[in-house]
């Protein structure tokens, strides 16, 4: 190589594409003429990329329905450029609230960004926790489930860079789950939609979550982070100019938490657990991008539980994995995305007579193509191959309410592969300023349910004036049953897949200012449910509605404090699988109230609080018990099904970091939070007496806590 190119100065070009008004240009095509180095911006406008030329030399920016520019970067200009953009003649005003959608990143309207969700009081930098946050979520217990406008949490699935993940949340308990697998730290953007979503997403009835991970890195960066309950580390390292690598660790231990704070369920082992990820970015070209990330999780979970029949321990032991390969690049006026991925989960559970062993592998390829033929008018088409293998056994008591080691079970087993083939098709269509439409369709087809589903979609948006817009949203979900449902033992083969019908109709005001509020109403309709009764019987056939409305607004307050606050209420009926009525949704939470503030000082310092107030859920009440001589055990009877509901939750979460730097490089963040502040017992389930006669309540696991710890930064 000549000593020329050897002794070229490298360093980097940063800064921001806006419009006249203030509002990222994301995708602008910002090159050096001289080098043709150059990047796309991201969602916030954003470039950074390496140079080997010296000032000056001269930079061009071109995007679709704006007029190019070109600007000259002298020796003594600003190291950071702002760029402005002005729209083509021809261009129109992007409409891009989407019913139903929301979004966390540096996206212009977003309503959730990275940072709050780590520093959101009460969401331990989970980001499921940090979703229940917005409107359509209803947080049916202490839980990061996400049980999404009247459906069930397994009716919404969560995507991380086009693939689905079979563990969204870990740490399993009988009641449910309360970690969440994601590492907020390693995402780049999330995409969360409470219904209404296009026709790109399948297989899923109720909401999806699309996460994306972060990718090429400006400068190597690294942290270390240790709290009452876990150790982690990150680092990133660019060792060529296209290349970049990232490492991240964490260990999860509650057992010293549990020391500092009291315990009312005393775990045995504490749930503990880790994940591990490592990525990889090569860039080419301006536009390319291959991205290899791979992520390895475990935890360890025993909960102690009193049953009538039975006092023992569940046990839960869950694996999982996730290697995925993405590529990206612009070809003209052709965007194209592909992805490869391999999931896998391996669970064991068992209590008492219950047993249960299930290994899955699930196998995806996605590809899209995107096409902007006009300005504010895109067509989108692409599909997916998801092969899942399936590998389920275990034993379930045969009769409810008898779940003692001796008594009698039922044995059920499932290996079998199942394909499902899916393939969609969507535009952006936007005829005026003031109208956008999103017609869509797509076809799936499942080996499990060997039925063949067409849904077509269609969402609108209209701007009444600046700040004001209208939403609409109408389509048409299927989703395939769980795997171990088509097991002779429980279920039977050839279950059809499940059917919901939604609408959405919501107001937005201020989907471009610092303010934004945003009223939704929704109906959905269910049939063809596959449901479990209280044997563990599948049933199908099942139907159910839901409707309810979410108020929702964020905002700035007097002394610069910013607050986020939802109201949302929920009437969801389901089929009850063992009478076939039906009846109040397990998840039915009529009412769910929060409110989410938080003030940034100029010191470094910053103080949240969240309050959060839900309508208690649904349960079926225990009401007489019959003995059985022979086991010399008594079998509960049960009332009317979820005629009851448990008391309402409520909590109260403090938090407060402080950001101090300690050289140009160096940074330390330290964090305190109080959860649960009025110590609210929030009871999450009963537990009976031997002959039912009595019954306790089964408090949260997250009583008064305090939980601290540090951050150290590098960059």
């Amino acid at each position: 190589m000549p000593v020329a190119l050897w002794s070229q100065e490298v360093s980097s070009l940063r800064g921001t594409v806006r419009t006249p008004q203030g509002i990222a240009v994301s995708g602008a095509n910002v090159f050096v003429i001289e080098t043709l180095e150059g990047a796309l911006t991201d969602t916030a406008g954003r470039f950074d990329f390496r140079i080997t030329v010296k000032r000056p030399f001269t930079v061009l920016v071109k995007r679709l329905g704006f007029s190019e520019i070109r600007r000259e970067v002298r020796a003594g200009d600003a190291e950071v450029l702002s760029l402005v953009l002005e729209p083509a003649a021809t261009s129109l005003a992007a409409i891009t609230v989407q019913a139903g959608a929301y979004t966390a990143g540096e996206e212009r309207g977003a309503t959730l960004t990275p940072l709050e969700v780590v520093t959101t009081p009460g969401t331990a930098a989970d980001v499921n926790r940090a979703i229940q946050l917005l409107p359509g979520v209803q947080a049916v217990d202490d839980g990061t489930a996400l049980f999404v406008r009247g459906g069930d949490y397994t009716e919404t699935r969560v995507f991380m860079n086009e693939a689905p993940l079979l563990n969204p949340a870990q740490l399993l308990t009988p009641s449910g789950t309360f970690v969440g697998t994601v590492d907020p730290f390693q995402l780049d953007g999330i995409f969360f939609s409470s219904g209404g979503f296009g026709a790109r997403y399948g297989n899923a009835l109720s909401g999806v979550v699309g996460l994306r991970t972060r990718g090429a890195a400006a400068r190597p960066a690294a942290s270390v982070s240790a709290g009452l309950a876990a150790l982690s580390i990150d680092g990133a390292v660019r060792p060529t100019r296209t290349l970049t690598l990232r490492v991240a660790g964490n260990r999860t231990d509650l057992d010293p938490f549990f020391k500092v704070n009291s315990n009312p369920r005393g775990f045995s082992p504490s749930p503990n657990g880790h994940d591990a990820s490592a990525s990889a970015t090569l860039t080419y070209g301006v536009a390319g991008e291959v991205k290899a990330f791979l992520l390895d999780q475990s935890n360890l979970v025993g909960v102690p539980v009193d049953d009538p029949a039975y006092a023992g321990t569940f046990n839960s032991d869950v694996q999982s994995g996730l290697a995925v390969v993405t590529w990206k690049d612009v070809v003209g006026a052709v965007s194209l995305l592909t992805s490869f991925s391999r999931g896998t989960l391996e669970r064991r559970e068992d209590f008492g007579a219950f047993r249960l062993a299930a290994d899955q592998a699930q196998r995806q390829g996605f590809a899209q193509a995107s096409w902007e033929m006009r300005p504010g008018s895109v067509l989108r088409a692409g599909g997916e191959v998801e092969r899942v293998q399936s590998s389920i056994g275990g034993s379930l008591p045969a009769t409810a309410g008898d779940r003692s080691p001796g008594s009698r079970t039922t044995l059920f087993s499932l290996d079998a592969p199942g394909t499902r083939f899916g393939a969609f098709v969507e535009a952006d269509i936007q005829p005026g300023s003031r109208l956008k439409l999103v017609p869509g369709v797509r076809i799936d087809r499942s080996t499990l349910t060997s039925a063949l589903t067409v849904d077509p979609r269609l969402s609108a948006a209209w701007r009444w004036r600046d700040g004001l817009v209208a939403t609409a949203a109408w389509g048409i979900y299927h989703q395939v049953p769980d795997p171990l449902f088509y097991s002779d033992s429980i279920g039977r083969k050839g279950l059809p897949p499940m059917r919901a019908t939604q609408m959405v109709l919501g107001l937005q005001v201020g989907d471009e200012g610092p303010v934004t509020a945003r009223v939704e109403g929704y109906a959905k309709h269910y049939r063809d449910l596959a449901l479990q009764d209280r044997d563990y019987r599948v049933t199908d056939g099942a139907g159910g509605t839901s409707r309810g409305v979410d108020v929702f607004f964020k905002g700035t307050l007097p002394w610069g404090v910013s607050a986020r606050t939802i109201l949302s209420y929920l009437v969801a009926r389901r089929t009850d699988p063992g009478s076939g009525v039906l009846v109040r949704a397990p998840f039915d939470v009529t009412w769910s109230r929060a409110l989410v503030m938080e003030k940034a000082f100029s010191n470094g310092a910053r103080a949240g609080l969240t309050y959060r107030a839900n309508t208690g859920r649904p349960f079926t009440p225990v009401i007489a018990a019959q003995r059985d001589p022979d086991r010399d055990v008594f079998l509960p009877m049960w009332g009317a099904a979820n005629s009851e509901r448990f008391p309402g939750i409520k909590r109260l979460d403090l938090s407060f970091s402080r950001y101090q730097p300690i050289t140009p490089a160096v940074r330390l963040v330290t964090f305190v939070s109080l959860s649960n502040v009025m110590n609210a017992d929030n009871t999450q389930a009963w537990t009976y007496s031997h002959d039912y006669s009595q019954r306790s309540p089964v408090r949260s696991i997250f009583n008064r806590s305090v939980y601290f710890g540090a951050t150290l930064l590098w960059q």
